[in-house]
């Protein structure tokens, strides 16, 4: 494994201390009839962000392995790792192309001054600065993977993963990470080859996309991040109200929450338009002849009515079953040929607006990764203590993960709301009933 070091002993807000930078490149050579990586259209349209997780492993799941080998560990497997996902350890060549040339992947190996548990729920002192995950970027120099492994004063560790969103989507990310901590637990292990759409489902188009919207921008207003939990038990009482009063049979964690979600965003949001609508993405894989551990975007999304009225439109029954319609209509389209996603990005490039602007109406976003357990991670440390996000800085994007507890089918999610908005949001009456904020 070639590794090119570079030390640094300078603090950042006198918290961080850099141990290391090292460029990690896969261990073995990528063949030149691989050097090239072809784009799809979904890839063209995403922005040029990185999508970034961390995972929190306490001081006794990590106590028996001495400090200064858990990078010799990491960066081991993360070699053998980019071998298999070679075009990630690449350069992107412009926004229709990489170039598999062994570029590498960056990381970091800090130190915190400050316990797990005083970073925990505010872990944004875990990722490499300077890193364009709410402010979007239009170099094409950076690295497509960058961690950072962080050791607190308590013995605890943190490990982020940045992935850059032209390679991949969350599932993507979620296959990596499972590869890279199998080969941590098991450096023998042999992966099965991960299968790169690249272009064979949706050709990339001729003309030149800039690598990012015009049009996606992060908003000026300071952005603020809050984590609310919903057990369980307070999810069953919130299926238990939908089915009572509609028409909806055996509503799932994704539709009700991301109901609730909604409704209180919406019912304390501060602008006056009085128009609104919920997006959310869809994992396209299982509509598709690909392996379901295919390598790429595969997505689309699917959107509710523009809701009129706040008082009459947004009844939580109603939200689940708008939800659940659009699904259905989603599921009875070719999203390939008739990607939504593609359509509204497509036209926005066009008009330099996203039709959502043109409505004049709030737009809510909801991701949900609750099909993939980024909970149970684990590099040989057992499962993290929690699996956590980077804030970002995108208002009115939610983003749902499952809660640790393997006896607690329950969900975390993200808010993301500007700090007038989450004032109001965060002591809502309808929400605090049936989620607990951190």
């Amino acid at each position: 494994m070639s590794l090119k070091v570079e030390r640094h002993t300078y603090h950042l807000k006198k918290m961080i201390s850099i141990i290391s930078k090292k460029i990690i490149k896969p261990s073995s050579p990528t063949p030149s009839t691989q050097r090239w990586h072809n784009l799809s259209l979904i890839d063209q349209v995403v922005d040029n962000l990185y999508m970034p997780f961390v995972f929190f492993y306490s001081n006794h799941q990590v106590a028996t392995i001495p400090k200064h080998q858990f990078s010799e560990f990491l960066t081991n497997s993360l070699s053998k790792t980019l071998t298999s996902y070679y075009p990630w350890a690449g350069s992107l060549k412009d926004n229709a192309t990489i170039e598999c040339d062994d570029h590498g992947a960056e990381f970091f190996e800090v130190e915190i001054n400050s316990s797990m548990n005083e970073v925990i729920h505010n872990p944004d002192l875990t990722f490499p600065k300077g890193l364009s995950w709410g402010y979007l970027s239009s170099s094409t120099s950076g690295a497509l993977i960058v961690v950072q492994l962080s050791h607190f004063e308590c013995g605890g560790i943190a490990l982020s993963l940045c992935m850059s969103h032209k390679v991949g989507d969350a599932c993507s990310a979620y296959f990596f990470l499972r590869d890279w901590a199998s080969l941590t637990r098991d450096p023998k292990l042999a992966l099965s080859p991960p299968y790169f759409v690249q272009d064979s489902l949706m050709p990339s188009i001729p003309f030149d996309v800039p690598l990012f919207s015009p049009v996606i921008e992060p908003k000026k207003e300071r952005c603020i991040q809050k984590r609310f939990v919903f057990s369980e038990s307070k999810i069953n009482a919130l299926k238990a109200l939908v089915v009572a009063e509609s028409c909806v049979q055996n509503p799932t964690r994704n539709e009700v929450v991301s109901a609730l979600l909604y409704k209180c965003a919406t019912s304390s949001s501060t602008t006056k338009s009085g128009r609104s609508q919920l997006v959310q993405t869809s994992n396209l894989r299982s509509q598709t002849p690909l392996p379901p551990t295919s390598i790429g975007n595969i997505a689309t999304i699917f959107s509710t009515p523009i809701y009129e009225n706040y008082e009459h439109d947004l009844k939580l029954p109603k939200l689940v079953t708008d939800i659940r319609k659009s699904k259905h209509d989603l599921s009875t389209r070719n999203n390939l040929q008739e990607n939504e996603y593609v359509k509204v990005m497509l036209e926005a490039y066009k008009t330099g607006k996203l039709p959502f602007h043109q409505r004049n109406c709030d737009i809510y976003t909801i991701t949900s990764i609750l099909a993939f357990e980024f909970e149970k991670i684990d590099f040989g440390f057992g499962k993290p203590a929690r699996a956590s996000q980077e804030s970002g800085s995108f208002s009115n994007l939610f983003i749902l993960m499952n809660t640790p507890d393997d006896h607690d089918r329950g969900v975390e999610a993200f808010v993301n709301l500007n700090e007038q908005h989450m004032s109001i949001f965060k002591n809502d009456k309808d929400l605090l009933q049936f989620a607990t904020p951190f």
